[in-house]
């Protein structure tokens, strides 16, 4: 029966039934077929990582040399990378001196993964070391360890020496893929550079790599940020020409640019036309729409378009709630702000402190400090600090109260 365990481990894990790969573990250990490969190990360090059990998984792990089985390069990373993504980032970076002390050499995964997370901390120093280092190691970077680097450059805004990877690569004989330019126009798109984003947009067709709605929504966003939207419905009928369709994210991405210009026609004449197109007007075009009504003042229709959600099935965010809070509170609406509230915790979501704080200052102007008072005690419940500007208000409106009561009587 020896390597039954094993092979069940192994398909378990692959399938991603981690709870029942350590069940079948521990049913072979009590039966007596508790032969384990490195593979088998490998698998439910992995497994364990990605549900989240960071723990198990290096428990596993330390088991691994009781059971006379090694950790290999791939055993490694699998908990470097555990660790990083379940922001252990310390301890991922000790697991990685000591695989150097056990003479297990780093592969390239390794390699991509320690890369990723100095890149994702803006620690582009010791990025860059390792990258440097790989080709000494006689590791062959690829496509995806420079688009690692890449990424990370474009995302903390060192644009220039993410270009030049790009020639880098090109030097190496590695052949860009779309993921590469899409990093880069999009990163460009947002610094507001569009010239330098049409310039890789071009390149990226030249390198016979073929633009994805993805990379048109980048330019689309970029021409909406620079406050051009004529070259923003250029950009779209070029999508069409190539006979891509626009998708929700497109639209979105146009409903929002009008919703900012408070041209709020043409916003709604683009979820028409989403619509129209049988694509899902989803939260966040909603919320796109619902912001520019409140910030306006426009409380009526809002009130239409977060009604027309529920009608739709699409469950507003906290988002959404807090910005009709919001617009209730700039209009003096308190009973409406304060329903809205209690509709919100009792679908389990807390409202931020700015949409408590505004209701609570509304209730207490409109002398309503019992509904005040519960509120700010809820708010508390919730785990929000209070402050003091807020808890002042209720007192002085308390006081305002018991004056005219006094003035009353007598």
């Amino acid at each position: 029966m020896w390597g039954t365990t094993a092979a069940s481990v192994r398909r378990l894990c692959a399938a991603g039934e981690v709870r029942s790969a350590l069940a079948q573990l521990a049913r072979g250990t009590k039966s007596g077929d508790a032969e384990l490969d490195v593979t088998a190990c490998t698998a439910l360090v992995h497994g364990c990582c990605k549900s989240g059990d960071v723990a198990e998984a290096r428990r596993m792990f330390d088991v691994m040399p009781l059971l006379a089985l090694a950790p290999n390069q791939v055993t490694y990373t699998a908990l470097i990378h555990g660790y990083f993504i379940h922001g252990q980032r310390e301890k991922g970076f000790a697991l990685f001196k000591e695989m150097g002390r056990g003479g297990v050499e780093p592969n390239l995964y390794t390699y991509n993964c320690l890369i990723g997370e100095w890149c994702r901390t803006g620690e582009f120093e010791q990025a860059r070391n390792l990258f440097d280092e790989m080709p000494l190691r006689g590791i062959t970077r690829n496509v995806v360890c420079y688009n690692t680097l890449i990424a990370g450059l474009c995302r903390h805004g060192k644009l220039s020496d993410a270009a030049k990877l790009l020639d880098m690569m090109r030097r190496e004989g590695i052949r860009p893929s779309i993921i590469t330019f899409n990093l880069l126009i999009d990163g460009y798109a947002k610094a507001g550079k569009m010239s330098n984003a049409l310039h890789f947009f071009n390149q990226m067709k030249v390198a016979g790599c073929q633009p994805s709605a993805v990379t048109y929504n980048m330019l689309i966003a970029g021409f909406c940020r620079a406050r051009d939207m004529t070259q923003a419905n250029r950009t779209l009928s070029d999508m069409k020409e190539r006979g891509l369709e626009p998708t929700n994210v497109t639209y979105t991405i146009l409903i929002d640019s009008f919703a900012r210009e408070n041209d709020m026609d043409k916003a709604f004449e683009m979820l028409a036309r989403m619509e129209k197109a049988g694509l899902e007007v989803d939260v966040r075009t909603y919320g796109v729409l619902v912001h520019a009504l409140c910030m306006e003042g426009n409380m009526k229709d809002a009130r239409k378009l977060f009604q027309l959600m529920g009608e739709k099935g699409v469950e507003p965010s906290n988002v959404i709630y807090d910005m009709m809070i919001y617009g209730y509170g700039r209009e003096g609406s308190s009973y409406k702000a304060l329903k809205l509230t209690m509709e919100m915790r009792k679908k389990g979501l807390v409202p931020n402190s700015a949409s408590y704080g505004l209701t609570i200052r509304i209730l207490c102007n409109d002398g309503k400090c019992q509904e005040a008072e519960d509120l700010l005690d809820d708010m508390v419940r919730a785990g929000l600090q209070t402050s003091e500007s807020i808890c002042q208000a209720l007192l002085d409106a308390k006081a305002r109260l018991r004056g005219s009561t006094v003035v009353s009587f007598g």
